[in-house]
């Protein structure tokens, strides 16, 4: 799967988009190391369609096939990804650190997909950024920085 982003029961802000996202909007900054680190993304709703997607195809179509899930399109670098939320989120300050290497520096092809399954994605990343900056505005999600939202 790709990186997975957007509002699920059991919501992750140790993910990149709705952590970034999260950040400037309760504190107005956030910090990118390594900016020009690339990763594709999608989002949660995307990414259960495509298992429902796959368990609903003929056998003889998914048998023993991978399928890397989401949009050539949405390969993003972090810098891409923080430029995306400065655009919903107003008066952000953004703090660069550089940073050599990062060991999930990577774009990814998903031609297999939308090829043999037809499998298009409905929402982006600027979707996802709104969503989630909503759900920090209203109150919808409440304590975001509490270790429930985590697995790192």
């Amino acid at each position: 799967f790709s990186t997975v982003y957007g509002f699920s029961p059991r919501i992750r802000f140790d993910l990149t988009v709705n952590e970034f996202t999260r950040n400037a909007a309760i504190n107005g900054e956030q910090e990118i190391w390594g900016a020009q680190f690339w990763r594709p993304y999608c989002h949660v709703d995307d990414l259960a369609r495509a298992v429902i997607l796959v368990l609903e195809s003929p056998v003889e179509k998914v048998k023993s096939n991978v399928f890397n899930v989401g949009s050539t399109e949405e390969n993003y670098n972090k810098g891409m990804i923080i430029e995306e939320v400065c655009s919903v989120v107003p008066d952000v300050q953004v703090n660069y650190v550089e940073s050599a290497e990062d060991p999930r520096d990577y774009r990814v092809n998903f031609d297999k997909i939308k090829n043999e399954l037809g499998y298009t994605i409905t929402k982006k990343v600027p979707d996802g950024v709104r969503e989630i900056y909503k759900l920090i505005k209203t109150g919808i999600v409440t304590d975001s920085f509490a270790q429930k939202f985590r697995n790192i």
